[in-house]
This record gives structure tokens, C-alpha cells and sequence, in this order.
């Protein structure tokens, strides 16, 4: 006899699908056995007879349903029939319809004929009779129109006699002022000529008096300058002993040039009459140029005598000249190094040598109003408008550049030792203005390089200058006021003639209007004799244009008799066979109303048959399960009662034959249920399914149904729909929430159940991944 090993384990599945046993690789038999430690036989004997009784209960609704469905299926095949009949009454009531549907069709279609032949008669009648009225009323009006344009050509001719002697006397008036506006225009165009003459002597004289105050302005600005005090620069000891090699304090010589320069005045006072302002600080006027150039000059000379310089700069027609081509080329250049272009280009202007040119600039902030920012082909431009600039910012710039070079170690030669044709040029670029010291070395200048030099004037020399431009431009203003009245007498004399000559044209042109309209009062006699012949000739046509209307509307209106006796005929045939359609109509309906009865309880009793046949189905697949239940039960308490059977004590000694006998039933008994528990397959754990799954700030939350016979839950997520790297959580109850999720994530998300057994566990199938998004 083969040896049943005592590992094996029976395991109920109730509630499982398509399955009344649940085992694994070891047979129930055994499992029952190692079970029978921990229950009784009476335990056992008790689920059999629990298992019977819910057999005997299901058996007995099953019958009680059986029954009912046979009594749903008799009344079934009843409505069924009923139905049958309700349909072929209905469709003899249907087939009733067609003859009174076609009658009544055939009555509506002649009503509608006569309907139209009735309206097109008192159509053509109406409007024979509009047509005899409008013959009517065009006969009279014609009639009076011949009285009437008989009175407007009497009236006419009497009326046309009184305007023509008021043509005559306006005619003769007006040609009266016309001999009078003649001789003015003469004398006017004498005086414009006259008034011309005036004006060009005013507009020369004010031309001379503005040359003469501007040359005045521009001497005063001059002796100005030459009488100022501030155009030299004193340096502190300290620099100058620096500078000469007899000290090498620089930090000392330079704090002390910084005293000397935060102390200093400019001789171009902020709200001085001779502070030019400028709009385009590129555009000096030619006296500012000089004073500029004379003042940096100056400046740089007091620094050279005070440090013993020889050096020597000389500002020549050449080096003004310059200045102006290097302004010019600097405004008109896009390069981003604009300076050292400018030199370039000016000194290939003049045939200079550009290494030739030195020049050392400073930048200084504009006025800046507004300020507008556009992309073009992915650049960025900048649009400014400015304020103005005055002459005092700019010789304060200039002062800045000379300290500024001098206050540096290393740049201060510079300006000491700075030796050639000198100039200044101003610039701007952007919301900044430069100026720019210039220097050109004297050996390398052209032959035809201008170096005459421009020295400037004497104190005594423009002081003479501001007494003789203050002449000219007294002498100017006088000649101003002569020539102003001689114009103010030409232009009031030929304003009054023009004056004249305007009120004369409009006498003219009044009594031109008034002729005019006078002429359009006269009446057209011979126009009003002909519409009256005209009117008269077409009485007789109109006439008898009116008796042929009136005979037509006689003729529609018998017409339109006959059709109305026709229409009435029609009328009542349509009534009679419209009332007897309805009363067939009324048949139909009656019967479609009880089919429809019919129908719907042939559909009641449908459902209610259908809803038995359902039942018996449950229940019969109900039973079949309990009834696998029981046999179960039976298993496990035979099981026992052998398993009591062999556990006496091995120390009790028993004869051979009763030892035999046992050993017998044993082996019988363990294939009895080995034999029974033979078609028991593996463990299989009851799946659920999700009925809910929400995403929550970087975390979600699922739920789910309860399944039977399970020991917990497991829950895993992966961002892939693979679900490569997935995480697993497990839990016992039907919710879980996960946390610490990335935001804002698609999750893929799949459920399965398990259940613990005699040390192991065992799983149900994941269940199809749901997706799930959180926050």
C-alpha cells in the first residue's frame, strides 16, 4: 500500500468562480487530516447537515420557480394570441381607409380647381375694374389740366411784360458799375506794384538789421571772452614738483589737482546772455567753435608755463578745417570704433596721414525727453529725443577732458608735452555728446595743409569791433522804420482800392443774379400753348379707352358669377366625403389603441417569463454549487471519523487480527476519500477590482470590493505602462492611499489579492493597469 504523506491540505474556496475546491500541490485528504488536531467529529457531522439543509432549501425555491414559470409561460402563449387578434383587426380597420382617403383626396383636389378658377376670375375682375378707374380719373385729369394751363397762359402774358422792363433798367445798372470797376483795377494794379516795391525794400532792410545783430552778438560773445579771468588752470605745488622729477608723491600731487579743479569757475556761466543753447551740440556756430578751441587753448598753455613746457600748440585754419571734416564723419559713420573711423576719413579728405592725428575724447551725458526701443531683422535700435545743450556743458566737458588726462600718471604728457596744429571737435552719439581734442603733428603735413594761424583777437581790437557793429545795427533799424511806413501807406492805399473794387463785384454779380432770376420768372407762353393742344388732341383716345374698361369689368364680373356657383358645389362635395373619411379614421384608430393594449401586455408578460427563466437558471447553478458544498463536508468528516479510528495508542497491544482489520480499514477508508477528492485541482485566491481611483497632490487613492477568503490586498504603480520599476504596497483593508509620488505624474496602477495558507501564500492575477493622474 502506497504511503499518504500527512503535508497535504484541503482548502474551502467558497465563492470562488468555476470552482468548488481550492489546492494546492498537496491532496484535501491529507490537509483534513492534520486539520482533524484542532476540530471534532461532531463539528464536522454538524456542516454536513448545514450543507443538506441549504441543499433541501435551494431545491425547494427551485421547484416554487419552476412552477411559476410554467404558469408565466401559459400566460405568455394567452397574450400572444390575444396580440395576434389585435393585429388583424387593426389592419382590416386600416384597409377600410383607402377608398374614403382616395374620395375625399379626389373632393379636395376639384375644391382647390375651383378655389383657383374663383380667385383668377375676381383677380381679372378687380383688376378690370382698377383699370376703369384709373381710365376715369386719367380723363379728368386731363380735362382740368386743359382749364388750368388755359388760365397760366392768360396770367402768363400779362406777367411777362411787368419783368422785362425791370431787365431793361438792372441791365443799364449794371453796366454803369462795370465802367466804374474798370478804372479801380487800374489803380489797383498800379498800387500792387507799388506795395511790391515797399515790401522787398522792408524784407532787404530787415535781412541787413538781422546780419547786423548777429555780427553785434557774436562781437559781444568775443569781448567777452578776451575780458575773462578763468581760462587758466593754477596747479598746486605738489603736481608741479611731481611733474618737474622734484617729487614722487603722486597720491599728494594728485588730491591737491583734485582741490584745484572741484574750486575752479568756467568762463561760460550757466544763464549767461552769451551761454549759447544748442539743440545738436554737433552744431556749433563758427564764433562758439573759436571760443571753444581758444579756451581749451588757453588752459592747456597755463598748465605748460607753470611746468616749464616748451612744447607748443597752434590752431591754423587747417586744424579748424579738420575739426569740421572729423564732426562730419563721425555724425555719418555706423562703425562701433566712431573715432578713430572719423580720423581716418577726414585725414584721407585732407591728404593726411591718419598716424599723423591724435585725439582724446570725453563723453557727457544728454538731455534725454523720451526714449522708444524697435527690433528690426533682430536688431535692437534706440530712439531718443533730446532737450537742449548749452555752450557751458560743453567747455565743462572740455575741462573734464584736460583734467582727466592730467590726473593720470601716465597720460598727463598728454596735455604738458602735447606739441603740433590743435583743434577741439564736438560729436554725439546716442543720449551722449564727445569732445575731442585733436592734434596734428607739424611734420607730417601736406604742402597744401592751411597752417595760417588764427590768433586771437586783442581786447582793444573787439571792443572797436562790438562800437562798429552796434553802428550798423542802429543805422539798420532805422532804415527798418523807413521802410516799414512807406510799406504800411502802399499797403492801406491798396487795401482800400481792393476794398472798392470788391464792393462794386458784388453790385455787379447781385444785379447779374437778380436779371438772371427775374429771366426765370418769364413764362413760357408758347410752351402752354402747346400742351394745351396736346392735352385736347388726347381726350378722344381716353374716351374711348373708358368704355372699353367699362365693358370688360361687365364681362369678369359674369365670369366671376359662374365660378362662385362652382366653388359652392365643390364646398359641399369636400364636406361630405371628409365626414365620411373621419368616421372610418375613427375605426382605425380604436383598433390601433387595442392593439397597443395588447402589445404591451404581450411585452409584461414576456418580461415576467424571461425574469422566471432567469430565476430557475440562478437557483439550478445555485444547488449545483451547494450540493458541491456537501460533498465537501462529507469528505472532511469522513476524513475524521478514520483519522479517530487509527489514533489509539501504539503502546496498547492488540491481537494480529484486529491489528490486520484496522490496517485494512485504514487503507480502505483513505482511498474511499482519496477517490473522492480526486478531481480537486490547484488553490485559486478570489480577485477583486477597483470601483475607484483618484489622483491628490503627489499621491492617489484606491478602492475596492471585498473578496472572499482572502488574507489582504496588493497595490502597485509604475509610470510605464510596462510597468518596469514598479513599487508594490499591501494592505488588509478595502483603501489605500500611496504619498511621496512625483507631481503632476501619469501612474499605471494594477490590484491583486492574496491569501496565506499553511505557511505560504498565495496570489490571484494582477488585475488590468488603470491610470491615474495626480496634482
Amino acid at each position: 500500500m502506497k504511503k499518504i504523506s500527512k503535508n497535504v491540505l484541503l482548502v474551502s474556496s467558497v465563492g470562488l468562480a468555476g470552482s468548488a475546491f481550492a489546492v494546492t500541490n498537496t491532496h484535501p485528504v491529507f490537509a483534513a487530516s492534520n486539520a482533524s488536531k484542532k476540530t471534532t467529529v461532531a463539528n464536522d457531522q454538524a456542516k454536513v447537515k448545514s450543507a443538506q439543509k441549504s441543499v433541501d432549501q435551494t431545491q425547494s425555491k427551485l421547484t416554487q420557480v419552476q412552477n411559476d414559470l410554467n404558469t408565466a409561460n401559459k400566460d405568455l402563449a394567452q397574450k400572444e394570441t390575444e396580440l395576434a387578434n389585435a393585429k388583424s383587426t387593426a389592419e382590416a380597420a386600416n384597409s377600410k381607409v383607402a377608398a374614403p382617403n382616395k374620395s375625399n383626396d379626389e373632393a379636395q383636389s376639384a375644391l382647390k380647381q375651383a378655389q383657383a378658377a374663383t380667385d383668377s376670375a375676381n383677380s381679372d375682375y378687380q383688376n378690370a375694374v382698377k383699370d376703369s378707374t384709373d381710365k376715369q380719373k386719367d380723363l379728368t385729369d386731363s380735362q382740368n389740366k386743359v382749364t388750368n394751363l388755359e388760365k397760366q397762359l392768360t396770367d402768363g402774358e400779362k406777367n411777362n411784360n411787368d419783368i422785362k422792363q425791370k431787365v431793361t433798367e438792372k441791365n443799364n445798372k449794371i453796366s454803369d458799375n462795370q465802367k466804374t470797376l474798370s478804372g479801380l483795377q487800374q489803380e489797383k494794379s498800379e498800387s500792387d506794384a507799388k506795395l511790391a516795391s515797399a515790401q522787398s525794400d522792408l524784407a532787404e532792410m530787415k535781412q541787413k538789421a538781422d546780419s547786423a545783430s548777429q555780427a553785434l552778438q557774436a562781437a559781444k560773445k568775443d569781448l567777452s571772452s578776451a575780458t575773462s579771468t578763468n581760462e587758466s588752470l593754477t596747479l598746486p605745488q605738489s603736481y608741479i614738483d611731481y611733474v618737474t622729477g622734484k617729487s614722487t608723491d603722486w597720491d599728494t600731487a594728485k588730491k591737491d589737482l583734485q582741490d584745484v579743479v572741484n574750486n575752479h569757475t568756467y568762463p561760460f556761466t550757466d544763464g549767461d546772455e552769451n551761454d549759447t543753447v544748442y539743440n545738436d551740440p554737433a552744431a556749433l556756430s563758427e564764433s562758439d567753435q573759436k571760443r571753444l578751441d581758444f579756451y581749451v587753448k588757453s588752459l592747456i598753455d597755463s598748465v605748460k608755463s607753470q611746468v616749464g613746457s616748451t612744447s607748443k600748440l597752434t590752431i591754423t585754419d587747417g586744424s579748424l578745417e579738420f575739426a569740421k571734416r572729423y564732426t562730419q564723419e563721425y555724425q555719418n559713420s555706423n562703425y562701433v570704433f566712431r573715432k578713430y573711423n572719423a580720423i581716418k576719413s577726414a585725414s584721407s579728405i585732407m591728404g593726411l596721414d591718419e598716424y599723423a592725428v591724435t585725439g582724446y575724447d570725453i563723453a557727457a551725458n544728454r538731455q534725454v525727453t523720451s526714449r522708444s526701443i524697435s527690433i528690426i531683422n533682430g536688431y535692437i535700435y534706440n530712439s531718443y529725443e533730446f532737450g537742449t545743450t548749452k555752450m557751458s556743458e560743453i567747455a565743462k566737458a572740455a575741462f573734464d577732458l584736460v583734467t582727466q588726462e592730467l590726473a593720470n600718471p601716465t597720460d598727463y604728457n598728454n596735455i604738458i608735452n602735447n606739441n603740433g596744429y590743435f583743434s577741439v571737435a564736438v560729436t554725439t552719439q546716442d543720449d551722449k555728446f564727445y569732445v575731442c581734442l585733436l592734434t596734428i603733428k607739424p611734420a607730417n603735413v601736406p604742402s597744401h595743409f592751411n597752417t595760417n594761424e588764427v590768433v586771437k583777437p586783442s581786447q582793444d581790437e573787439l571792443a572797436t569791433a562790438v562800437q562798429k557793429s552796434q553802428a550798423d545795427s542802429d543805422q539798420a533799424n532805422k532804415d527798418i522804420e523807413s521802410a516799414q511806413s512807406t510799406f504800411d501807406q502802399a499797403q492801406a492805399q491798396n487795401q482800400k482800392l481792393g476794398q472798392e473794387i470788391s464792393d462794386l463785384q458784388k453790385k455787379i454779380s447781385d444785379g447779374q443774379s437778380s436779371v438772371a432770376s427775374l429771366q426765370k420768372q418769364l413764362t413760357d407762353t408758347a410752351k402752354l400753348q402747346s400742351q394745351i393742344k396736346e392735352t385736347k388732341d388726347s381726350l378722344p383716345a381716353k374716351q374711348a379707352a373708358l368704355q372699353a374698361a367699362n365693358e370688360k369689368v361687365q364681362t369678369t364680373q359674369s365670369k366671376l358669377n359662374d365660378c362662385k356657383t362652382a366653388l359652392a358645389a365643390a364646398q359641399k362635395e369636400a364636406a361630405n366625403t371628409q365626414s365620411n373619411l373621419d368616421k372610418v379614421k375613427a375605426d382605425a384608430s380604436g383598433a390601433q389603441q387595442k392593439l397597443q393594449t395588447a402589445q404591451k401586455a404581450y411585452d409584461e408578460a414576456k418580461k415576467k417569463q424571461e425574469k422566471m427563466t432567469a430565476s430557475v437558471a440562478s437557483l439550478t447553478k445555485k444547488l449545483a454549487y451547494e450540493k458541491k458544498q456537501l460533498a465537501h463536508a462529507k469528505a472532511v468528516l469522513a476524513l475524521a471519523q478514520s483519522k479517530k479510528a487509527t489514533t489509539k495508542k501504539k503502546s496498547t497491544k492488540k491481537s494480529t487480527k484486529k491489528a490486520t482489520t484496522k490496517k485494512t480499514t485504514k487503507k480502505a477508508t483513505k482511498k474511499k476519500v482519496a477517490k473522492k477528492v480526486k478531481k480537486a485541482k490547484k488553490v485559486v485566491v478570489a480577485s477583486s477590482k477597483f470601483t475607484s481611483l483618484k489622483g491628490s497632490k503627489k499621491a492617489f487613492v484606491g478602492k475596492w470590493k471585498k473578496a472572499k477568503s482572502v488574507s489582504g490586498y496588493q497595490v502597485r504603480y509604475s509610470t510605464a505602462s510596462s510597468m518596469k520599476k514598479a513599487k508594490t504596497k499591501s494592505t488588509k483593508a478595502t483603501k489605500l492611499k500611496v504619498s511621496g509620488l512625483k507631481s503632476k505624474k501619469k501612474y499605471y496602477v494594477q490590484l491583486r489579492s492574496y491569501r496565506k495558507l499553511s505557511g505560504k501564500t498565495y496570489y490571484s492575477a494582477w488585475t488590468k493597469a488603470k491610470t491615474v493622474k495626480n496634482r
